[in-house]
């Protein structure tokens, strides 16, 4: 590393089940896109350890330790950020959130986020952001302006106050008009995709959501999805698990097979993979929030975003193969 670059520090806590594998095995697992001479170039020059071991490709990983990697932080080539504003008053903004953005800083993001961005354009350093949404989901995302607000809206998501809709394009007809999953869900982390979300996992958190079929196109479906708890891809692994993936989803609608495949492509499709996913990002969209304001005597607060127009043309497309039915 040279002096004054920027770092950006990843951070990957060794699962019981990975304690014990080799330095440069374990990192294969958390990062599948990489080749083994990139793991140990990585190992030599960027990798630190939690605890005290040498750090080379043979070292066992530790229980519970943390092994990290030290990169100097990417350029990122300035973007036009002009978001539609949905609410705004003087403590709270709702914004229209873009596909292909990712909402607070990364290890690959640093600038080009919205937190980031909107902080830059408004002249707001206060700005934070209530909840998330994932780089590739649009609509609703609600931002706090002022410490006070974010108490207040913090505690009103963590009780469950806040009710959020979303739409899915999804793969599949389900024959009920609504139905409801309430699998359990916790990091599958012996998976080779570490990050996905499994009833198979040890530790599992309990998990429910209600869906509703709007239209059924083709082999395609809209569907609304109201979140009852909220945890991370709770939807999309939910609409996986019956059945009924989101389009476009590259964790929750491949096989792993075809996950180590993306990763290993630089996440990048090829033609197959993306004939597969049926578009090229995940089409999902938080459709609507609905919320007691948090000066109480403002009332219920209802934000909405209409479904944008690359949801609309993959639903669309999905009639190409069959009868479109209400």
């Amino acid at each position: 590393m040279k002096d004054g670059e920027d770092i950006t520090r990843t951070r990957f806590r060794v699962h019981p089940a990975l304690a014990g594998y080799r330095l440069d095995q374990f990192l294969m697992r958390m990062i599948p896109r990489l080749s083994r001479n990139r793991i140990q170039k990585a190992i030599s020059d960027r990798v630190r350890l939690s605890w005290d071991a040498p750090v080379k490709p043979s070292t066992p990983v530790r229980e519970g330790g943390e092994v990290i990697i030290e990169s100097p932080h990417p350029e990122e080539a300035a973007i036009d950020f002009d978001p539609v504003v949905l609410y705004e008053d003087e403590d709270l903004l709702a914004i229209d959130k873009p596909p292909g953005l990712v909402v607070h800083p990364t290890h690959n993001h640093l600038r080009n986020t919205v937190i980031s961005l909107l902080r830059r354009r408004r002249g707001e350093d206060t700005l934070a952001l209530a909840h998330r949404l994932d780089a590739e989901t649009s609509g609703v995302l609600m931002l706090t302006r002022h410490r006070w607000a974010a108490r207040k809206v913090q505690t009103a998501f963590e009780r469950g106050r806040v009710r959020k809709h979303y739409l899915a394009v999804v793969f599949g007809r389900p024959p009920e008009d609504t139905f409801t999953c309430r699998q359990p869900l916790g990091y599958h982390s012996v998976d080779t995709v570490v990050y996905r979300q499994s009833p198979l996992a040890d530790r599992t958190r309990e998990c429910e959501t209600r869906f509703r079929v709007l239209r059924r196109v083709g082999r395609m479906s809209l569907v609304e999805a109201e979140l009852l708890t909220g945890r991370r891809h709770q939807i999309r692994a939910h609409l996986a698990l019956e059945g009924y993936p989101v389009v476009g989803d590259k964790l929750y609608g491949l096989e792993d097979r075809q996950v180590r495949q993306y990763l290993h492509a630089g996440m990048e499709l090829d033609e197959a993979l993306r004939e597969r996913l049926g578009a090229d990002r995940c089409q999902l969209h938080c459709h609507s929030m609905v919320f007691t304001h948090p000066r109480r005597e403002r009332g219920e607060i209802v934000v909405r975003a209409e479904m944008p127009a690359d949801m609309v043309a993959t639903l669309e497309s999905g009639s190409t193969t069959a009868e479109d039915s209400p």
